[in-house]
């Protein structure tokens, strides 16, 4: 599934890069974004039926920034 949404992607890009005209640049650009979405809401299904796992994900910088200092 990931392998055949960045080709999908991928082909898009080159077709933008490579066309002259550039109103069909922003058709390519809107179903390579579509593509994206598909494949997140694809890989939330693999999550959410544990067929995949989770991704490892950034900490929250929210709970660094809250915090007092303490060093004084």
């Amino acid at each position: 599934m990931s392998f055949m949404s960045a080709g999908g992607t991928g082909n898009y890009a080159a077709v933008t890069v490579a066309s002259q005209r550039s109103d069909l640049s922003l058709y390519y650009e809107r179903l390579s974004f579509e593509i994206s979405q598909y494949t997140k809401d694809g890989a939330d299904l693999m999550i959410s039926n544990v067929w995949m796992e989770q991704p490892p994900t950034t900490k929250d910088n929210d709970q660094f920034t809250n915090k007092k200092d303490t060093m004084k």
